[in-house]
Order: structure tokens, then C-alpha cells, then sequence
């Protein structure tokens, strides 16, 4: 529950005060990333939309987390529930739409030959 509320709380800097999550960037996304691969289906799902979020909030500005957090979508969208799929692939579609497109292709399909 906590870390669920935490994200949320990452997901709401990220729509108000874009620019308290930019000077930390790297450190937030790892955390969220990390997340990404809970358990708890729950908790990886909120992961999951909270990244989205960011990709949709700060656009060009995660283009350096972009080859980070396309390796981990990609394996939840390979092997995990059903549901979980489906966010993962929302969140890349979410992601190709806000980051320059030479980076999100290159990211797409490193992650995607290994």
C-alpha cells in the first residue's frame, strides 16, 4: 500500500512540478522501474501506469531513461499476466508517442533482439 500511495505521489510531482522530478530524474525512474517487476501484480501495475505518465508529462526529457525502461516493459509484455500485457504495452505506446523517435526505436529494438 505504501509504495502504491508513493507512486501515485510520483505520478502527481510529475503532472504539478515537473521540474522537482527532472533534477533527479535518473534516481525516480529507477525506482519506478525496479517496481515495474513487484510481486505484487498490484503494485507493478501501478509502476507500470506511473511510467506512462511520466513519458506523457515530461516527453523529450525521459529520453535518457528511455533504453532502461523499454528492456523492463518489453519483459512484462513477454511474460507476464494478461492485464499486466496490456498496461506494459500502453505505457511503450505512451512512451513511442513522447520521446524523440530515433531514441524509442533504437531502444525498441535493442531490448527487443536480446
Amino acid at each position: 500500500e505504501l509504495k502504491e500511495k508513493g507512486l501515485f505521489r510520483i505520478k502527481h510531482l510529475a503532472e504539478s512540478h515537473s521540474e522537482v522530478l527532472l533534477c533527479r530524474l535518473r534516481d525516480v525512474c529507477l525506482a519506478v522501474t525496479s517496481e515495474v517487476t513487484n510481486l505484487r501484480s498490484k503494485v507493478s501495475c501501478s509502476a507500470i501506469v506511473t511510467l506512462g505518465e511520466l513519458f506523457a508529462t515530461l516527453k523529450k526529457d525521459m529520453d535518457s531513461q528511455v533504453d532502461e525502461v523499454a528492456r523492463v516493459l518489453l519483459q512484462m509484455v513477454w511474460n507476464s499476466p494478461e492485464f499486466l500485457q496490456k498496461a506494459a504495452g500502453q505505457t511503450l505506446g505512451i512512451m513511442v508517442e513522447n520521446v524523440t523517435p530515433a531514441r524509442a526505436m533504437t531502444a525498441l529494438m535493442d531490448s527487443g533482439v536480446k
